[in-house]
């Protein structure tokens, strides 16, 4: 994407994407083209009845555009564009409210909001957030104002503050109360027109109730694919089949048969549960206050995981707001290296968007090298995007071809020999910087789903970077052999990693073929919790984590439990609801998160978890997974406040059992093994 002036951004609007070249394949195609480019102008727009109708003339008839209103029209987006409806008589169309379409006014309001929160000084930027896209507001070296797509910021510009979305509105709704102070009009509802925003022509203002909303149009182009459906099937195959199973364990004998005994083993395991009894009578909760012996948990965790424990400066980056602007000015700014081990990178738009920064930062001479999953890197590649792209979008066929493609950024996949995975996320800049949670790369995570990361400084980064090259050693043609050297002798921590005053202790805690570390540990935490036990996950699906939350709550201990109400895996979903209604049986708060929640962390008294790992087999047994355990009061303290209680207050509490299928046992049965 190239770098637009100030002036030509703010004629093409604050969002940041380059026009389509729009086809003239129909009259449908056509009609809604034009639309999208203002070829085609409304000749009248009004509410009514939490309706809005557009009216529109073309080839000499005319149509509406109707937009329908969501029951609760102060919270969300209550408007979306629908298809064209026929010309009829509104009847009471007399009692309609007009709407007034904006033009070149809107583009002078910008100019004004963007103006009014300018940083002063020349080299200076602010990250502005709107409509949820990055962007960096900022002076040149001369004093000119310029506008860009945070991925394209210049590395010498000191960032000096940022403005929310929230805020960027309220911002434009007080600039449009003045605008129509000033021209005296009887307007208190805009339609704004936005260009070069893919499938959105307008921005719907309502200034008397405070509503700002994105107008859509259906899609009317296809999403065209690099990878064909037979490309797919044998991709899949032979990655499955022949890499995995045939060059995977050849490359690395050792890992392979390992992996296959843990998962014989964990099969088992898991399909064997304990016996757990609901509790005769929930008993009131505790009032003493105490909680479990932290220096005695310690010893336990230095005798039984690992003695190891580094030092660290911990930020706690909560959503895609947070987290993927602080990673990609970070990345923008590297000196020497980006390191990426994630499982997904998406090939959607923000998936690319990022490996187009990774490219340019290549050709730059940084050292940029990622490591996703193989077998899903092949299926993103078949995925239909969430959010809107432009008509002329391609979807390469891999994220690690589009990586390598004209560039000399490196990629590598993780084969998934006897179907384990890679489930690790973590991010290094530098050596120096590290992110690591439950985030992969892709514009669910950014804009969609709640998630959480952490970044990392200090002599931990020094003990991940070691990991990160023994993993790509690993996945290189050396397998084995060749992670056995990088782990004997690899360089020692940088000097640059040094540990400083306000550091707190930070603990690794891994997943690996016979390791179940993160496991381990969580289990005896419960085991030990005498005040509190607040957890929040995706896929919960452990009998025996869940038989020792209800003995827990026999104990008179707080346990909460955070679900997400929507789930991106089926029978997942269908296991949350059985585990649900277990937990709620036996007097523990189970809340269920309004959308899509991927958070993977948890208190125990005053110990926190945060990482990767699912509360299911594969990510206790079999995946290759990491967390952090902190027992720092003020991180925890954070988490608490930040995270937990605002969820809890953003959720819907249980308040009775959740209905589940005849099926539920064979469910039950299935994602034991999931």
């Amino acid at each position: 994407m190239k770098k637009l002036s100030f002036l030509f951004f703010l004629c093409v609007t604050s969002l940041l994407f380059l026009s389509g070249c729009s086809s003239t394949q129909n009259r449908k195609h056509q009609v809604f083209s034009s639309i999208e480019e203002h070829a085609l102008s409304p000749e009248k727009v009004s509410l009514w009845k939490d309706k809005l109708y557009l009216l529109y003339s073309y080839e000499g008839k005319q149509f509406y555009f109707v937009a329908s209103a969501t029951a609760d029209i102060q919270k969300g987006s209550p408007y979306s564009l629908l298809e064209p409806k026929g010309f009829f008589d509104m009847g009471e169309g007399e009692k309609a409210q007009t709407v007034l379409v904006v033009g070149r006014e809107w583009t002078e309001v910008l100019k004004e909001v963007l103006l009014s929160v300018a940083p002063p000084k020349p080299q200076e930027g602010k990250v502005i957030f709107i409509e949820n896209f990055e962007t960096l507001l900022y002076r040149d070296a001369s004093g000119k104002l310029d506008l860009v797509d945070l991925a394209q910021s210049p590395a010498d510009v000191d960032i000096v503050g940022k403005l929310e979305s929230k805020e960027f509105d309220a911002l434009v709704f007080k600039k449009l109360k003045e605008l129509v102070n000033e021209k005296g009009a009887p307007y208190t509802r805009f339609l704004l027109q936005l260009k070069n925003v893919p499938l959105t022509p307008f921005l719907y203002v309502d200034v008397e109730k405070d509503i700002i909303t994105p107008l859509q149009l259906p899609p009317y182009y296809d999403l065209e694919k690099e990878m064909t459906q037979l490309g797919f099937s044998t991709t899949f195959l032979w990655s499955f089949f022949v890499k995995s199973h045939f060059i995977g364990i050849i490359k690395a004998p050792f890992t392979s048969a390992t992996r296959l005994g843990s998962l014989t083993l964990s099969s088992i395991y898991t399909a064997l549960p304990p016996r757990y009894k609901d509790l005769e009578e929930v008993p009131a909760l505790s009032d003493s206050g105490e909680e479990m012996d932290l220096p005695d948990f310690e010893k336990w965790l230095n005798k039984n995981i690992s003695k190891q424990k580094y030092k660290a400066s911990v930020t706690l980056l909560i959503d895609g707001e947070e987290f993927f602007p602080h990673f990609i000015l970070a990345a923008q700014r590297a000196q020497h290296s980006i390191f990426t081990r994630v499982y997904i990178f998406g090939t959607d738009p923000y998936g690319i968007k990022i490996a187009d920064l990774f490219k340019q930062r290549a050709e730059g001479g940084i050292d940029v090298r990622v490591l996703t999953d193989e077998l899903n890197t092949i299926v993103n590649s078949t995925r239909q995007p969430e959010l809107a792209y432009e008509e002329d979008f391609v979807m390469p066929k891999s994220i690690k071809s589009y990586l390598r493609k004209g560039s000399t950024a490196k990629a590598r996949t993780h084969l998934n020999t006897w179907g384990t995975f890679d489930h690790t996320k973590v991010y290094l800049i530098d050596r120096e910087l590290a992110y690591t949670g439950g985030m992969n790369i892709g514009e669910e995570y950014r804009y969609t789903w709640h998630d959480m990361m952490v970044a990392l400084r200090g002599p931990v980064v020094g003990k991940l970077v070691k990991n990160f090259y023994e993993a790509w050693s690993f996945n290189g043609w050396g397998g084995d052999f060749a992670a056995a050297y990088r782990k004997l002798f690899s360089k020692k921590y940088r000097a640059v990693n040094k540990e400083e005053p306000d550091m707190i202790d930070v603990r690794l805690l891994y997943t690996k073929p016979t390791q179940a570390e993160i496991f381990q540990a969580q289990l005896e935490a419960i085991k030990r919790a005498k005040k509190r036990i607040y957890i929040q996950n995706a896929y919960f699906s452990d009998d025996r984590i869940v038989g020792e939350l209800i003995k827990a709550r026999g104990r008179g201990v707080d346990v909460r439990v955070i679900l997400p109400s929507e789930n991106d895996v089926t029978i997942m979903h269908s296991n949350n609801q059985i585990m649900a209604n277990k937990l709620w049986r036996n007097g523990i708060r189970v809340y269920f998160y309004k959308g899509m929640s991927h958070v993977k962390a948890a208190i125990y008294d005053g110990w926190a978890v945060v990482g990767s790992a699912n509360f299911d087999k594969m990510s206790l047994f079999i995946n290759q997974e990491m967390s952090l355990g902190i027992s720092d009061p003020a991180f925890v303290q954070e988490l608490t406040e930040r995270l937990f209680e605002k969820d809890f207050a953003d959720s819907d509490e249980m308040t009775a059992e959740r209905e589940v299928g005849w099926n539920s046992f064979i469910v039950g049965a299935l994602t034991n093994q999931l």
